[in-house]
């Protein structure tokens, strides 16, 4: 395996080696520095409301389970039999007050203490109270419901990581009349490609006139003879385009009004609004209910507001990738305004929707191209309209650039490079020994 100086050779100001997405080797050491070291998202609080509620997955190949304990908190614990390694859970979700191992029946409760042990009298030395019961990850936060998890024991608090997100994270859920979102269960595809790619796709607004052209210039037609004759209210905050790339390798795109009326209007949901002005003021309902944004919370999560979903990004292989998208619903919400969440998610990302699946197929075929060796480096030179890097250390322009991507390998050199510096340069970054 190549060093660590030698990973962050791979990344330079404006481009990336094809080694970054082609080599088994760099994808074990983002496992090991980025996905084992930084806060990686594991799922919502919604999906487990009740004690005993518990949904399976996995981490950086290691089986976890996120469950309500009869005390109330939610907790991640790895889904091992501290006996002889068997998964004590099986489903992918489900509830009950006990996980039972199927290989011996150990048995442990809801907040992971370990319960029974057949023939226990007979075990040598054994005591098994507290060192068998199932294991807590390291450390394990939330924020909005939102749960993240690091395999590090020590490192900055989520609200450090988050950051400015946290401003992003109160946007998503203060769309709900009740102040809060429900996961829905995922819609799960994947493609035969590297996990940044759909990172970095997301953070590329370059691309969809050309990929994406049939879909946008219906939803344009649609639009327009549905909406011609309204007059939308336009946000005071939020009238323009931009992008934002911020710390911890995180960024956001706000479309502002510049992708049209959103479905969820105050002339279509009359009803959708009241509610929201029944816990914000006039203006700021509007502004919540018409938020048009993309953020980009490294490594493993994607959010959109447009149709109301997350997705988590789940690296399998150097080449293989699923993507599990979630709808959001909102709590409070008149139930048709939720219905065409769901419904809306499902045209964006299914197998028979108008978005996602050129996104997989050009996934795919990137992938393919980057076995081409003669070909090593891939650009990142795009730059925004009025860019600029504030005083703060934020990145900013006024249309598509690729700088929220020169963020996330800014990030990217820092986890993979352990000691190295990295500094921002004019235009994108560098690392030094």
């Amino acid at each position: 395996m190549a060093g660590r100086s030698s990973f962050v050779n791979l990344v330079q100001t404006d481009r990336v080696h094809r080694r970054v997405y082609t080599d088994p080797d760099v994808f074990d050491a983002e496992m090991a520095r980025i996905y084992g070291r930084t806060w990686v998202f594991a799922g919502h609080e919604s999906e487990v409301p009740n004690p005993g509620d518990f949904k399976t997955d996995t981490l950086v190949r290691r089986p976890i389970v996120m469950v309500r304990g009869s005390d109330g908190v939610v907790r991640v614990l790895f889904n091992t039999c501290p006996h002889r390694g068997s998964k004590v859970c099986y489903e992918d979700y489900g509830s009950g007050t006990r996980f039972r191992c199927m290989y011996h029946g150990w048995t442990f409760d809801t907040q992971g203490r370990l319960l029974g042990v057949p023939l226990r009298e007979r075990f040598v030395n054994f005591d098994p109270d507290p060192a068998f019961g199932l294991i807590p990850l390291p450390r394990v936060e939330s924020y909005r419901g939102f749960v993240f998890v690091s395999l590090s024991p020590s490192g900055i608090p989520l609200r450090e990581h988050l950051g400015r997100g946290c401003e992003y994270f109160d946007d998503f859920c203060d769309r709900a009349p009740d102040g809060a979102i429900e996961a829905r269960r995922p819609i799960k595809y994947g493609y035969q490609g590297n996990w940044k790619l759909q990172l970095e796709n997301y953070s590329d607004n370059y691309h969809p006139p050309v990929l994406h052209q049939s879909a946008l210039e219906i939803g344009a037609r649609m639009l327009k003879d549905k909406y011609a004759s309204a007059k939308f209210a336009t946000r005071s905050m939020r009238t323009g385009y931009f992008e934002r790339g911020y710390a911890s390798g995180h960024g956001i795109a706000d479309f502002g009004t510049a992708r049209g009326a959103n479905w969820m209007n105050s002339y279509e949901n009359p009803a959708y609004l009241a509610a929201l002005e029944q816990r914000h003021t006039p203006e700021r309902a509007r502004e919540l209910m018409e938020l048009d944004l993309h953020l980009m919370i490294y490594p493993n999560l994607l959010m959109h507001t447009r149709t109301n979903h997350y997705r988590v990004i789940k690296p399998l292989a150097v080449d293989q990738t699923e993507i599990w998208t979630y709808p959001a619903t909102f709590k409070g919400a008149p139930k048709d305004v939720n219905d065409a969440l769901v419904i809306n998610t499902s045209h964006h990302v299914s197998a028979m929707g108008e978005v996602q699946v050129d996104d997989m197929q050009v996934f795919n075929w990137v992938q393919s191209g980057l076995q081409n060796e003669a070909m090593e480096w891939l650009m990142f030179k795009l730059t925004g309209v009025n860019q600029r890097v504030e005083d703060s250390g934020e990145f900013q322009c006024e249309s598509p650039s690729e700088g929220i991507i020169r963020y996330q390998y800014r990030e990217w050199c820092k986890l993979m490079g352990g000691d190295e510096i990295v500094r921002l340069v004019p235009g994108g970054l560098a690392a030094e020994a």
